[in-house]
């Protein structure tokens, strides 16, 4: 007679997926500054998982130019120069413009709810000075306009390139414009009223501000190793996600 005794139920472990998204919302929130080194063996252990799936989450945030593979030392998080932070807002804004453009005259009233939540919690975010989150949720808002663009080229490019602004560390968090007013939310009421114009010059505002608050002579703060990240939780250990992430 089989036993009724129920067994063991164990969690499974993550998947590519989640530790990939993991370690870019890590990235974009500025909790791995760059020159952080990503061993593959210390992340092996902390997800759970082989090194081969690692090795994979390394070379898709490589793609994403998040991450730096050098022959022979391993996997880096990627730095950009001031300059290189600057082309990056010239292309965000010229890209941006064109997209509001054409949001602007077929955004739906699900797409509008769904920006408005999303500005509220940067609003929840910034009034706590949950500053990670705040970054995560303004790259979020910039993102979602992308994806809501008829022409996918342009909403792909703008999507590659967002992210890489986390790596500019010229700037301190709690300055950025952001918090100081709406200013995504003047941008959205903008495109609401089908004024593709003002919506267009609100984002440029937007992103002439926190280009303007990028500084040469800021520096990181002391280096801190992943190790010491993962002991003080910066990455919890997470696991019985599967593909909820």
């Amino acid at each position: 007679m089989a036993s009724s005794r129920q067994q063991p139920q164990t969690n499974p472990k993550p998947t590519e997926d989640f530790i990939y998204t993991d370690l870019y919302n890590a990235i974009c929130e500025r909790h791995l500054p760059p020159e952080t080194k990503l061993g593959e063996a210390m992340l092996a252990e902390h997800y759970g998982v082989s090194r081969t799936i690692i090795r994979q989450v390394l070379l898709r945030l490589s793609s994403d130019r998040l991450v730096k593979l050098e022959p022979r030392r391993g996997a880096f998080i990627a730095r950009l120069t001031l300059e290189e932070a600057r082309q990056i807002y010239e292309a965000w804004r010229l890209v941006e413009a064109a997209i509001i453009q054409d949001v602007t005259v077929s955004i739906s009233p699900q797409e509008i709810a769904e920006l408005h939540s999303l500005v509220a919690a940067e609003r929840v975010a910034c009034d706590e000075q949950n500053y990670p989150l705040l970054l995560r949720l303004s790259i979020q808002f910039h993102m979602q306009l992308a994806d809501l663009c008829s022409n996918q080229f342009l909403g792909r490019f703008l999507k590659e390139l967002i992210p890489q602004t986390s790596l500019a560390y010229f700037y301190e968090i709690h300055k950025m414009p952001i918090c100081t007013k709406d200013e995504h939310r003047e941008i959205l009421e903008c495109v609401i009223a089908g004024n593709a114009e003002a919506a267009v010059n609100a984002a440029r505002q937007h992103l002439d501000g926190i280009e303007a608050a990028l500084n040469a002579r800021a520096t990181l703060d002391r280096q801190i190793s992943l190790a010491d990240k993962l002991n003080a939780g910066i990455l919890p250990q997470r696991k019985g996600h599967g593909d909820d992430f």
